[in-house]
Order: structure tokens, then C-alpha cells, then sequence
């Protein structure tokens, strides 16, 4: 909001809640799992603004159910701004405009629930709530201070949904304001997705929170000529934190403006199938009650909803755009492929797409969302698209299981070069990689098909370039059960990565810090050692190698079922020329205090340091001779 008058920032982009409508006393779920797939409902702010009142949001209620929409999913109808006295009551309490919602917050919640639905109200965590704030009114509206206690009142009076906005508040404290908001609602005794407002992403969002504004206010424009952000612009912005999203915690791009003045029809259906690919809470923001049936058809198409609410829960991401013309994909959990064609451009354009190009070998049945008709086996698409205008496309594939790259499992004990990554098959848990584009960054021809980024070093290839949120997968053959060491070489120009290794879908590690390179500007040639320990079951399994944190190369991971590998674990020294004669190191803290002198005795550097008795952390090593120094991370 920033003080603006003309509109109240953040209205809209309510969250919505799995949780029973049912007294406070039912079994209560993991706040985790509140919203496991996008919440879909009605915010009353795009279409409203502050002019809300009790008659209306009855009617809107009764439109929700006899429209179709509440069969469809939309279940959520939450109040925005405006609904709350100025005043708090005797107790301290938050309590309801007497003029407009003379009956009280409990009895509309009571009438929500009857229909079916479930009812999300709006705070603030400052002083007084945006539109009051903006009105300069002397209000006591803001939760600021009052958490546990207005937590108490929403669910006594039944609230599923809690949109918790950032006007008339501290910058300084934001972290911590709505931290005490979301531990004062899973103390509440009841359900209640919590929906964070700030206008922008910050990384402790998905910790407390089930969703979070990713951007500021929409409004009725494609490009916002006003202070507002344009359709577009959100799309762009929102698509930067794609690897975020996962069941249970949704990026939040905003209300709907379809079905309000102001967009082409072209581009309230493009909302709906970004809204739909970007796996996004779908708030809509209209006067249901006189919904037109072009507008009705856009919210109620079944095979858009059915993407949007995949419960894989993969938000999909932008993979190409050429001139404005756009290609985004979603994978679904049965397999299948979710394609959106976009054209941003402002005449009419071809927007092609060549599966091939997203990973989809021959040919494959395509079923358009908007036409409501299957295309037939096509191995490409080229669609005309008017300014501003998309497509939506589900590809249904036929399933093809995953092959092993070396035609068996990888033993453990044993080295893993992270270049051999099992063969990509199609269908639910067949797929191997995933790769934040589909071009192959790297200089190798080693397996240059998959967009994998692979590189050509002194000792063969590695896998580089790699971003958080992408990960490989290996089909591997454990010995026995027990506790194994793993040592990993990896390479980084900066303190930004990490990674973590999982079997089966459960962590086998705690996210791994890589080493910054000690010489040079982005050196990804200084190769560093990193360790951990592993509980590993004898059998074959699936081992991912996940990345958590941007910009690292990694080269292989070596699993040892004793802390000193027999083969000698200690390959990154290799890696960094090291002799035989440069037996002996000096070892520093991170901050250059020198701390002691190491022998390596045939042990890689981790090692030789937790031998001699240092813990986890960060050191330097440099050799006695003084011809090598690097960074060494005991992880665990």
C-alpha cells in the first residue's frame, strides 16, 4: 500500500483452508496440510473495494453454490478489508462494523458454512488495516500485539482463512510479526490457513505461512500504465519462485480481475491459464451474482481446474520465450503434461511448441482446455494466438519405464559419477531429471539430449550449472544395512549453493553447504570436499540428488561403509594437483585464525580434520609448502 489512497494494497489473494467448517473441537491437521492443492474461492476486494456488508456476501453465498462454482471447488469466500469496527470491543477484542454486519462475524460465518463453504476473513499485522490506514482514520483494526488474542476470536467464531496484510507496520519487524501471527493461529484450536500479504517473497515465507503474496496489488491492465502491477507483470515476476510452491505452501500472484473492467476477454482467459499452469490460488474477484456465461465458462472449465489443482503440486515455470511468444509446462502426477502457450505480444502471432524441445519423444494425444477438444496424436503444436491470447494444453502420455544408464543398479559401497543419472522414461515415477530449461548449458556431448548441463573437466565430465529446485535421480543396489559416509567433490564461485540426498523420497541428509572457491573471480575449477553420514537399507532404491542452493558443480558422491574409504576417498585432492609429497597442512578458521597442522596419512581432508579431532564447520587448508589452499566443510 505504501500509503496510496486510491486503492488498498494487498486486496485480495486470500488463502484457503482444507479444514473442517466444523467446531474448534474436531481433530485438528498439520498446518502443513491445510491446502494441499491451490485454494479456490472469492475475495471481495477487487470487485468491492471497502463497500462491503452483510445482505451482499449473503447473496454472494447463495450465487457460490446455485452458479456451480462451490461444486467446481471454489469453497473459499473470504472477506477483505473493511469488514471491522474501528474500535475494539470492552475485552480488546476485534469486533465487526455494527453498521454493516449488524449480525456479527459468528453469524456469517454460521451462514458460510451452511452453504457449503468455508469463510476467510482479513487482518493486518500493523496498527490499523490498509483502507484505514489510507483513510487516516484513528482506528485499532492491526493485530499488532494482539496475535494470540485475535487468534483466539477467529476461531471462535469460526474463520477457516486468515489473509494477514503489512500496512501502518514496522519494515524492521516483518519476519518476526508474522511469525508470532502464525504460531498464535496453530494455537488457536482450529484450522486456519494463514495468507501472508507483504507485496514481496521473502525465504522464511514458506516456514510459517501456507501461502505469501509473491508480488504487489494486481490490476485491470495487462501492462499497468497506474501504480498498480499489470496481469503480465505479475506472471513475469511470479514465475522467479516457481521451485518454491509444493503441496501445502502456494505462491500468491493475486486475485482474479476476470470477469471486471478493464481486461479483453483474451486476457482474463490468459489469467485463467497462467493462474492455472502457475499451480496459483485462484481468488475470484467479481459479482457473482450476475456473472455473464462467457465469464462463467472461464471459471467453471473443467480441464483448467483439474491442472491447477494437480496434486503432484508442481508450479509450472516459463521454459522458453522467443519475441513474446511463450511456451510453460507443469508435469502432472499421472504423467501427463501441462503446456501453456503464451503471446506476449501486442498483435496477433504462431506460437509453436515442438515436443521434442520439452522433453516428449513422437507423438502424443493433446487435449485443449479452452476448445474443450483433443487434437489427436501431433508431435508439435502451432497455434495463432491474438495479442495477448494463450492456449492451455494437457499432453497425455503414455507411461514408459525409467532405464538404468549403466543397464543395472549402482552399488553402494561404491563411487557415483553424477553424470549417470538413470535413462528418462514417462508417467508417474518414471521421470529422472529435472532441469530448469531444456538447454544444455554444458561443453560435453555426453548424453547432450537430456538438457542436463554437463562439462568436460581434467577428470572427466561434470554436472554444472545448477540452480535450486532441480535434482537427478539413480537407480542404486545398497550392500547392507547400516551407516555409510558419503564424500562428495564439489566446485562453486560463490557461497550460495548446497544440496541434500534423499532415497526413496525421505532426506538421508541435512542440506550440504558447498565451498566458495578461495582464488580467483567465479572459480568452478577449485574442487572441495564435503561429508556426511547416511542410514542406508540393504535392497535397490532410488537415490535423488537434489539442489537447494544456486551455482554448483558437482562431480561424483562416494558412499564407504567404513569412515576411510579403502580406495582412497580423498579424489578432489587429485582434482587440485596435489602431491604426495604435500603431505601436511596448516589449518585456518573461516576467518583466517590459525588453528593447527593436519597429516593426510592416505586420508582425504575432511577426514584428517575430524580425525584430528575438529568440528563441524567451515576451514581453510593450506599446504605447509604453501603452494595449495582451499576451503574444507565437515558437514556432519
Amino acid at each position: 500500500m505504501f500509503g496510496l489512497k486510491k486503492k488498498d494494497s494487498c486486496k485480495l489473494g486470500v488463502l484457503a483452508t482444507l479444514a473442517l467448517a466444523g467446531l474448534a473441537g474436531s481433530a485438528f491437521a498439520s498446518a502443513d496440510t491445510l491446502v494441499l492443492t491451490p485454494p479456490l474461492g472469492w475475495n471481495s476486494w477487487n470487485v468491492f473495494h471497502e463497500n462491503i456488508n452483510e445482505k451482499q456476501i449473503q447473496e454472494i453465498a447463495d450465487a457460490m453454490v446455485s452458479s456451480g462454482l462451490k461444486d467446481a471447488g471454489y469453497v473459499f469466500l473470504n472477506l477483505d478489508d473493511n469488514w471491522m469496527d474501528t474500535k475494539r470491543d470492552a475485552n480488546g477484542d476485534l469486533t465487526h462494523n455494527p453498521k454493516t454486519f449488524p449480525s456479527g462475524m459468528k453469524a456469517i460465518a454460521d451462514y458460510v458454512h451452511k452453504k457449503g463453504l468455508k469463510f476467510g476473513l482479513y487482518g493486518d499485522r500493523g496498527k490499523r488495516t490498509c483502507h484505514h490506514y489510507n483513510s487516516n482514520w484513528q482506528s485499532q483494526s492491526g493485530s499488532n500485539g494482539h496475535e494470540e488474542q485475535d487468534a483466539k476470536k477467529l476461531a471462535e467464531w469460526g474463520v477457516d482463512y486468515w489473509k494477514y496484510d503489512n500496512c501502518d507496520s514496522d519494515p524492521r519487524t516483518q519476519e518476526k510479526d508474522y511469525t508470532a501471527m502464525s504460531k498464535a493461529l496453530r494455537n488457536s484450536g482450529r484450522d486456519i490457513v494463514f495468507s501472508i500479504c507483504m507485496w514481496e517473497y521473502k525465504d522464511w515465507m514458506p516456514k510459517i505461512a501456507n501461502l505469501w503474496r509473491t508480488t504487489f496489488d494486481i490490476g485491470p491492465e495487462w501492462i499497468s500504465t497506474s501504480w498498480y502491477r499489470g496481469v503480465y507483470e505479475i506472471i513475469d515476476a511470479n514465475n522467479k519462485y516457481w521451485q518454491i510452491a509444493k503441496p501445502g505452501h502456494w505462491n500468491d500472484p493475486d486475485m482474479l480481475e476476470v470477469g471486471n473492467r478493464g481486461l479483453s476477454y483474451e486476457e482474463q482467459r490468459s489469467q485463467m491459464t497462467m493462474w492455472s499452469i502457475m499451480a496459483a490460488p485462484i481468488m475470484i474477484s467479481s459479482d457473482v451474482r450476475n456473472m455473464s456465461n462467457e465469464t462463467k465458462e472461464l471459471y467453471l472449465n473443467k480441464d483448467m481446474i483439474a491442472i491447477n489443482q494437480d496434486s503432484l503440486g508442481v508450479q509450472g515455470h516459463r521454459i522458453s520465450d522467443k519475441q513474446g511468444k511463450q511456451v510453460w509446462t507443469k508435469p502432472l502426477k499421472n504423467g501427463d503434461l501441462a503446456v501453456a502457450l503464451l503471446n506476449n505480444n501486442n498483435s496477433t502471432q504462431t506460437v509453436e511448441c515442438n515436443f521434442k524441445d520439452i522433453g516428449v519423444e513422437g507423438e502424443v494425444e493433446v487435449r485443449d482446455a479452452w476448445k474443450k477438444k483433443d487434437l489427436g496424436p501431433v508431435s508439435s503444436v502451432s497455434i495463432e494466438l491474438p495479442a495477448h491470447g494463450s492456449a492451455l494444453l494437457r499432453l497425455v502420455l503414455k507411461p514408459v519405464p525409467r532405464e538404468m544408464f549403466k543397464g543395472k543398479p549402482l552399488d553402494i559401497p561404491g563411487k557415483i559419477e553424477m553424470e549417470d543419472f538413470d535413462i528418462n522414461g514417462v508417467g508417474q515415477g518414471n521421470t529422472t531429471y529435472n532441469e530448469s530449461d531444456t538447454e544444455n548449458h554444458g561443453d560435453s556431448d555426453y548424453r547432450k539430449d537430456t538438457g542436463v548441463d554437463l562439462y568436460k573437466k581434467a577428470t572427466g565430465v561434470v554436472v554444472g550449472y545448477n540452480q535450486a529446485g532441480e535434482w537427478l535421480e539413480y537407480t542404486v543396489k545398497v550392500a547392507k544395512t547400516g551407516t555409510y559416509f558419503m564424500y562428495a567433490a564439489v566446485a562453486s564461485g560463490g557461497t550460495t549453493g548446497s544440496f541434500k540426498l534423499s532415497v526413496d523420497g525421505k532426506d538421508i541428509t541435512e542440506e550440504i553447504a558447498v565451498p566458495a572457491a578461495t582464488t580467483g573471480e567465479n572459480n568452478f575449477d577449485e574442487y572441495n570436499e564435503v561429508e556426511a553420514k547416511a542410514e542406508l537399507t540393504e535392497g535397490e532404491h532410488i537415490l535423488r540428488f537434489t539442489v537447494t542452493g544456486d551455482w554448483m558443480d558437482i562431480d561424483y558422491i562416494n558412499f564407504c561403509d567404513k569412515e576411510k574409504c579403502e580406495d582412497k576417498t580423498d579424489k578432489v585432492s587429485a582434482r587440485l594437483a596435489l602431491s604426495k609429497s604435500e603431505n601436511s597442512y596448516n589449518v585456518f578458521s573461516a576467518t583466517g585464525k590459525h588453528l593447527g597442522r593436519i597429516d593426510l596419512n592416505g586420508m582425504g581432508t575432511a577426514q584428517a580434520l575430524k580425525h584430528a579431532g575438529y568440528a563441524r564447520g567451515m576451514y581453510m587448508v593450506r599446504s605447509v609448502k604453501g603452494n595449495q589452499i582451499y576451503r574444507v566443510n565437515i558437514a556432519k
